[in-house]
């Protein structure tokens, strides 16, 4: 029992010692000792877990990542991190000290955006995440503008669709993201981002084009393909869960899932020469391909909403700035092409 107070005390005093520095006015000289990349390591220790993550995340070796641990505990002077098994975990103090490192890491990235956006100076790279269709309608239109009026901007892009490019948002490791989300599967919003939704496009049902469904004409109801095999997105994507909850919900069946594909021309090809059925959003333009016929969903309406996501205080970046004007630009001539979709929430 005594040993057992004995810890309590000591993590007690790391903490307050800790806490103390901030409380009495002495975070400038606190942090003179350190430099801002061993808090961030710290911090990201805090939200991944495991140093092998972290090592991943920044782009450091794992005997890298503890050394700037164990460096930044003997500037702190009291443990930050400690033993679990085979891992590292942080402290109580390192708690506090990770809570207080969040806060200077945001406040160096509000101070160099500010720098930045005083400039004026379209520049730098600007790192975009988006989903298929997102990248195809509305950001490839906008790459001959953007860089015409910016030559000194960089686009990185990737296509992804996973709900994690959100924590990575978050995170600072991307600027801009372009997620699907559908009125039966809405994405919960989160305080350090900014959302809003580009377009509205209504999903229908692929079939191939001799499905008995398809010779009777007319709108398709859900229940009526409980015994369909279906192609679907990866498993975590909005696609995939969207497709089980609708069916579940509307027709009263765990749907048959044969295929899984993130790519729209393997999910076409499963239709048109594997018999598949599959949900699609209208700028799939499934209807296009041979052997394809689309439908209605009959009694409902489910959309599919394209949003565009930044970090709060992002936009402040010009380069950014000059992204998202350029991406709304691209939404609203795409509506004005296309009357089946609605700029913005339905």
């Amino acid at each position: 029992m005594s040993a057992f107070l004995g810890r309590i005390t000591s993590l007690t005093r790391s903490i307050v010692q800790v806490q103390r520095l901030f409380l009495q006015g002495m975070c400038k000289d606190f942090f003179t000792m350190m430099d801002l990349g061993r808090l961030r390591v710290l911090r990201e220790l805090k939200l991944r877990g495991t140093v092998a993550a972290v090592a991943d995340a920044l782009g450091y070796s794992p005997s890298a990542v503890s050394q700037q641990l164990a460096q930044l505990q003997r500037e702190v002077g009291v443990a930050v991190v400690e033993r679990a098994g085979r891992r590292l975990r942080l402290t109580p103090a390192g708690e506090v000290l990770a809570e207080h490192a969040e806060l200077l890491l945001a406040g160096a990235r509000r101070a160099e955006e500010a720098a930045v956006a005083a400039s004026g100076r379209v520049a730098g790279v600007v790192r975009l995440v988006g989903f298929q269709t997102a990248l195809l309608h509305i950001l490839a239109p906008a790459l001959p503008r953007l860089a015409e009026m910016y030559p000194d901007l960089v686009l990185d892009v990737v296509d992804e669709e996973f709900v994690r490019v959100l924590r990575a948002l978050v995170l600072q490791e991307i600027d801009v993201v372009l997620t699907d989300e559908y009125s039966h599967l809405p994405r919960p919003r989160q305080a350090e981002l900014v959302s809003e939704v580009l377009v509205t496009e209504r999903m229908r049902i692929a079939l191939p084009q001799e499905h008995p469904l398809v010779r009777a004409g007319g709108p398709v109801t859900l229940a009526d393909l409980a015994g369909q095999a279906w192609a679907i997105g990866h498993v975590g994507t909005n696609h995939a869960d969207l497709l089980e909850r609708t069916c579940v919900e509307l027709g009263g069946f765990r749907p048959d899932v044969r295929y899984r594909s993130n790519d729209l021309l393997v999910m076409f090809a499963m239709v048109a020469r594997g018999g598949a059925a599959c949900l699609v959003p209208d700028l799939a333009l499934a209807e296009r391909e041979e052997g394809i016929a689309v439908r209605d969903i009959a009694g409902t309406r489910v959309d599919r909403r394209m949003v565009l996501w930044t970090r709060g205080g992002a936009g402040v970046r010009p380069s950014v700035r000059a992204v998202l004007a350029e991406l709304r630009r691209s939404a609203d001539a795409l509506v004005a092409q296309r009357p089946s979709l609605t700029r913005g929430e339905r």
